[in-house]
Protein backbone atom coordinates (compact mmCIF):
# COMPACT_ATOMS: atom_id res chain seq x y z
CA UNK A 1 0.00 0.00 0.00
CA UNK A 2 1.30 3.28 -0.74
CA UNK A 3 1.42 6.58 1.73
CA UNK A 4 1.65 9.14 -0.67
CA UNK A 5 1.83 11.65 2.34
CA UNK A 6 4.55 10.02 4.04
CA UNK A 7 6.31 10.12 0.53
CA UNK A 8 6.02 13.61 0.18
CA UNK A 9 6.99 14.44 3.42
CA UNK A 10 10.53 12.57 3.01
CA UNK A 11 10.98 14.32 0.04
CA UNK A 12 10.54 17.76 0.91
CA UNK A 13 12.78 20.27 2.56
CA UNK A 14 11.35 21.42 5.76
CA UNK A 15 11.84 23.14 9.01
CA UNK A 16 11.73 22.39 12.66
CA UNK A 17 8.49 23.97 12.77
CA UNK A 18 7.08 22.21 9.74
CA UNK A 19 8.84 18.91 10.89
CA UNK A 20 6.98 18.80 14.06
CA UNK A 21 3.52 19.50 11.77
CA UNK A 22 4.45 16.57 9.43
CA UNK A 23 4.90 14.20 12.42
CA UNK A 24 1.31 15.17 13.23
CA UNK A 25 -0.04 14.53 10.14
CA UNK A 26 1.66 11.19 9.78
CA UNK A 27 0.06 10.17 13.25
CA UNK A 28 -3.14 11.32 12.33
CA UNK A 29 -4.13 11.37 8.56
CA UNK A 30 -7.13 8.99 9.40
CA UNK A 31 -8.36 11.95 11.16
CA UNK A 32 -7.69 14.89 9.18
CA UNK A 33 -11.05 14.77 7.00
CA UNK A 34 -12.83 16.01 10.47
CA UNK A 35 -10.63 18.73 11.41
CA UNK A 36 -10.55 22.18 10.46
CA UNK A 37 -6.87 24.33 9.82
CA UNK A 38 -7.89 25.96 13.35
CA UNK A 39 -8.06 22.98 15.29
CA UNK A 40 -5.06 21.13 13.45
CA UNK A 41 -3.19 24.06 14.56
CA UNK A 42 -4.37 24.01 17.94
CA UNK A 43 -3.73 20.19 18.50
CA UNK A 44 -0.08 21.27 17.35
CA UNK A 45 0.81 24.33 18.92
CA UNK A 46 0.97 26.26 16.01
CA UNK A 47 -0.52 29.11 13.80
CA UNK A 48 -3.40 27.74 10.80
CA UNK A 49 -0.81 29.81 8.82
CA UNK A 50 1.94 27.42 9.44
CA UNK A 51 -0.49 24.58 8.84
CA UNK A 52 -0.90 26.12 5.37
CA UNK A 53 2.42 26.42 4.46
CA UNK A 54 3.55 23.32 5.61
CA UNK A 55 0.72 22.16 3.04
CA UNK A 56 2.24 24.23 0.46
CA UNK A 57 5.96 23.16 1.55
CA UNK A 58 4.77 19.44 0.82
CA UNK A 59 3.34 20.13 -2.03
CA UNK A 60 -0.26 20.92 -2.27
CA UNK A 61 -2.88 24.16 -2.81
CA UNK A 62 -2.98 24.66 0.75
CA UNK A 63 -4.78 22.39 3.54
CA UNK A 64 -8.24 22.19 1.66
CA UNK A 65 -6.13 20.54 -1.75
CA UNK A 66 -4.33 18.19 1.16
CA UNK A 67 -7.17 16.97 2.99
CA UNK A 68 -9.04 15.77 -0.43
CA UNK A 69 -5.71 14.09 -1.22
CA UNK A 70 -5.08 12.06 1.44
CA UNK A 71 -9.04 11.16 2.06
CA UNK A 72 -8.47 9.97 -2.07
CA UNK A 73 -5.44 7.62 -0.69
CA UNK A 74 -7.34 6.21 2.34
CA UNK A 75 -9.81 5.41 -0.22
CA UNK A 76 -7.39 3.81 -2.37
CA UNK A 77 -5.44 1.65 0.33
CA UNK A 78 -9.01 0.70 2.29
CA UNK A 79 -8.86 -3.16 3.09
CA UNK A 80 -11.96 -3.18 3.84
CA UNK A 81 -13.17 -4.13 0.78
CA UNK A 82 -11.18 -7.21 0.86
CA UNK A 83 -12.61 -10.90 1.74
CA UNK A 84 -11.82 -12.51 4.96
CA UNK A 85 -8.99 -14.64 3.43
CA UNK A 86 -7.60 -11.63 1.65
CA UNK A 87 -7.24 -9.76 4.75
CA UNK A 88 -5.94 -12.96 6.30
CA UNK A 89 -3.30 -12.88 3.50
CA UNK A 90 -1.95 -9.23 3.86
CA UNK A 91 -1.76 -9.73 7.93
CA UNK A 92 0.24 -13.17 7.37
CA UNK A 93 2.70 -10.63 5.41
CA UNK A 94 2.76 -8.26 8.05
CA UNK A 95 3.08 -10.11 10.78
CA UNK A 96 5.31 -13.14 10.41
CA UNK A 97 4.96 -15.97 12.79
CA UNK A 98 8.47 -15.49 14.75
CA UNK A 99 7.17 -13.52 18.29
CA UNK A 100 3.12 -13.94 17.77
CA UNK A 101 2.69 -12.63 21.80
CA UNK A 102 4.96 -9.54 21.15
CA UNK A 103 3.32 -8.59 18.30
CA UNK A 104 0.00 -8.91 19.55
CA UNK A 105 0.47 -7.01 22.48
CA UNK A 106 1.97 -4.13 20.20
CA UNK A 107 -1.01 -4.12 17.82
CA UNK A 108 -3.36 -4.15 21.17
CA UNK A 109 -1.63 -1.46 22.67
CA UNK A 110 -1.42 0.59 19.46
CA UNK A 111 -5.45 0.20 19.20
CA UNK A 112 -5.53 1.60 22.42
CA UNK A 113 -3.83 4.49 21.91
CA UNK A 114 -5.06 5.46 19.24
CA UNK A 115 -8.70 5.73 20.64
CA UNK A 116 -7.27 9.01 21.83
CA UNK A 117 -5.28 9.95 18.93
CA UNK A 118 -7.68 9.67 16.46
CA UNK A 119 -10.45 11.04 18.21
CA UNK A 120 -10.88 14.60 20.03
CA UNK A 121 -11.45 14.03 24.00
CA UNK A 122 -14.37 16.96 23.62
CA UNK A 123 -15.77 15.01 20.95
CA UNK A 124 -16.51 12.16 23.27
CA UNK A 125 -17.89 14.66 25.95
CA UNK A 126 -20.31 15.97 23.12
CA UNK A 127 -21.17 12.32 22.26
CA UNK A 128 -21.90 11.46 26.44
CA UNK A 129 -24.09 15.01 26.80
CA UNK A 130 -26.01 14.10 23.55
CA UNK A 131 -26.88 10.69 25.15
CA UNK A 132 -27.91 12.31 28.52
CA UNK A 133 -30.30 15.03 27.27
CA UNK A 134 -31.73 12.58 24.81
CA UNK A 135 -35.48 11.62 25.66
CA UNK A 136 -34.86 8.15 23.75
CA UNK A 137 -31.25 6.21 23.28
CA UNK A 138 -31.60 3.88 20.49
CA UNK A 139 -28.24 1.52 20.67
CA UNK A 140 -27.58 -0.06 17.09
CA UNK A 141 -25.22 -2.93 16.54
CA UNK A 142 -25.25 -5.61 13.74
CA UNK A 143 -23.24 -8.24 13.14
CA UNK A 144 -19.74 -8.14 14.61
CA UNK A 145 -21.24 -5.07 16.69
CA UNK A 146 -23.76 -6.84 18.43
CA UNK A 147 -21.97 -7.74 21.76
CA UNK A 148 -20.78 -4.34 22.17
CA UNK A 149 -24.28 -2.21 21.40
CA UNK A 150 -26.10 -5.33 23.48
CA UNK A 151 -23.40 -4.83 27.03
CA UNK A 152 -23.77 -0.98 26.17
CA UNK A 153 -27.38 -0.59 26.05
CA UNK A 154 -27.79 -3.30 28.58
CA UNK A 155 -25.42 -0.49 31.35
CA UNK A 156 -26.90 2.35 29.94
CA UNK A 157 -30.51 1.07 31.08
CA UNK A 158 -29.02 0.49 34.34
CA UNK A 159 -28.35 4.20 34.48
CA UNK A 160 -31.10 5.76 32.50
CA UNK A 161 -34.34 5.04 31.10
CA UNK A 162 -35.91 4.66 27.83
CA UNK A 163 -33.10 2.68 26.04
CA UNK A 164 -33.99 -0.06 23.22
CA UNK A 165 -30.92 -1.87 21.43
CA UNK A 166 -31.65 -2.76 18.23
CA UNK A 167 -29.22 -5.89 17.19
CA UNK A 168 -30.69 -7.02 14.00
CA UNK A 169 -33.10 -6.51 10.97
CA UNK A 170 -36.38 -8.46 12.51
CA UNK A 171 -39.43 -6.48 12.02
CA UNK A 172 -39.69 -5.91 16.00
CA UNK A 173 -36.37 -3.89 15.28
CA UNK A 174 -37.38 -1.73 12.77
CA UNK A 175 -40.79 -1.27 14.48
CA UNK A 176 -39.00 0.19 17.51
CA UNK A 177 -36.85 2.94 15.01
CA UNK A 178 -39.85 3.96 13.54
CA UNK A 179 -40.69 6.01 16.87
CA UNK A 180 -37.61 8.00 16.75
CA UNK A 181 -37.83 11.94 17.31
CA UNK A 182 -36.10 14.97 17.05
CA UNK A 183 -35.68 14.78 20.75
CA UNK A 184 -34.16 11.11 20.55
CA UNK A 185 -30.33 10.04 19.94
CA UNK A 186 -29.41 7.28 17.99
CA UNK A 187 -25.47 5.49 19.03
CA UNK A 188 -24.48 3.34 15.90
CA UNK A 189 -21.62 0.77 16.59
CA UNK A 190 -20.34 -0.28 12.94
CA UNK A 191 -17.40 -2.10 11.55
CA UNK A 192 -16.97 -2.00 7.45
CA UNK A 193 -18.15 -4.06 5.42
CA UNK A 194 -21.17 -1.95 5.09
CA UNK A 195 -24.68 -3.37 4.19
CA UNK A 196 -28.25 -2.13 3.22
CA UNK A 197 -29.89 -2.65 6.55
CA UNK A 198 -26.85 -0.17 8.36
CA UNK A 199 -27.87 2.30 5.89
CA UNK A 200 -31.30 1.74 6.03
CA UNK A 201 -31.53 2.86 10.11
CA UNK A 202 -29.38 5.54 9.52
CA UNK A 203 -31.71 6.52 7.01
CA UNK A 204 -34.63 6.16 9.06
CA UNK A 205 -32.86 8.78 11.91
CA UNK A 206 -32.33 11.03 9.44
CA UNK A 207 -36.06 11.35 8.04
CA UNK A 208 -37.26 11.96 12.08
CA UNK A 209 -34.34 14.55 13.06
CA UNK A 210 -32.60 11.93 15.33
CA UNK A 211 -29.01 12.80 16.19
CA UNK A 212 -26.69 10.48 15.41
CA UNK A 213 -23.33 9.08 16.87
CA UNK A 214 -21.73 7.12 14.95
CA UNK A 215 -18.94 4.83 16.63
CA UNK A 216 -17.21 3.27 13.53
CA UNK A 217 -13.72 2.31 11.90
CA UNK A 218 -13.81 3.68 8.62
CA UNK A 219 -14.60 7.63 8.42
CA UNK A 220 -14.25 6.86 4.20
CA UNK A 221 -17.64 5.16 3.89
CA UNK A 222 -20.77 5.93 2.60
CA UNK A 223 -22.09 5.60 6.63
CA UNK A 224 -20.25 8.89 8.19
CA UNK A 225 -22.26 11.36 6.07
CA UNK A 226 -25.45 10.47 8.26
CA UNK A 227 -23.22 11.45 11.86
CA UNK A 228 -23.83 14.51 13.87
CA UNK A 229 -20.46 13.19 15.95
CA UNK A 230 -18.63 10.18 14.54
CA UNK A 231 -15.99 8.42 16.82
CA UNK A 232 -13.34 6.81 15.25
CA UNK A 233 -12.52 2.74 16.46
CA UNK A 234 -9.26 1.49 15.63
CA UNK A 235 -9.58 -1.91 14.51
CA UNK A 236 -5.99 -3.72 13.54
CA UNK A 237 -6.04 -7.23 14.31
CA UNK A 238 -3.20 -10.15 13.44
CA UNK A 239 -5.87 -12.49 11.84
CA UNK A 240 -8.97 -11.56 9.03
CA UNK A 241 -11.44 -10.06 11.82
CA UNK A 242 -11.31 -6.56 13.03
CA UNK A 243 -10.12 -5.94 16.58
CA UNK A 244 -13.18 -5.02 18.83
CA UNK A 245 -10.68 -3.46 21.88
CA UNK A 246 -11.11 0.06 20.49
CA UNK A 247 -15.35 -0.42 20.12
CA UNK A 248 -15.51 -1.75 23.12
CA UNK A 249 -13.03 0.75 25.27
CA UNK A 250 -14.78 3.60 23.81
CA UNK A 251 -18.35 2.08 24.73
CA UNK A 252 -17.03 1.83 28.26
CA UNK A 253 -15.43 5.20 28.44
CA UNK A 254 -18.63 6.89 26.83
CA UNK A 255 -20.18 4.58 30.25
CA UNK A 256 -18.05 6.64 32.49
CA UNK A 257 -18.68 9.78 31.11
CA UNK A 258 -22.48 9.48 31.51
CA UNK A 259 -22.00 8.16 34.98
CA UNK A 260 -20.27 11.23 35.98
CA UNK A 261 -22.62 13.82 34.36
CA UNK A 262 -25.81 12.50 35.77
CA UNK A 263 -26.83 10.63 39.65
CA UNK A 264 -28.09 6.83 38.93
CA UNK A 265 -27.69 6.28 42.43
CA UNK A 266 -31.40 5.64 42.93
CA UNK A 267 -31.99 4.25 40.09
CA UNK A 268 -29.17 1.28 40.80
CA UNK A 269 -30.28 0.91 43.93
CA UNK A 270 -33.88 0.23 43.04
CA UNK A 271 -32.51 -2.53 40.69
CA UNK A 272 -30.35 -4.04 43.24
CA UNK A 273 -33.68 -4.35 45.39
CA UNK A 274 -36.12 -5.47 42.62
CA UNK A 275 -33.64 -8.23 41.49
CA UNK A 276 -32.23 -8.95 45.10
CA UNK A 277 -34.29 -12.39 45.39
CA UNK A 278 -33.48 -13.97 41.87
CA UNK A 279 -29.38 -13.82 43.48
CA UNK A 280 -27.95 -17.59 44.61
Amino acid sequence: MSNMLADRIKTADLTKKQQKIADYFIKNQNRLGNLSTLEVAKEIGVSDASVIRFSRAIGFDGYADLKEHVYDMLVENNTNTMSLTERMNVNDAKFPDNDVTEQFKDVMVSNFRNIFAYNHLSDFDKAADMIVKADHKYVIGLRGCKGVATSFGRLLGFMMKNVDVLKDNECTSISSAQDMTTKDVVIMFVFSRFYKIDKHYLDLAKERGTKVILIIDDVTGPLTKYADLTLIAPVESMNFFRSTIGIDVISEYLLTLIGKKIDSRQRIEERDRIIADQRL
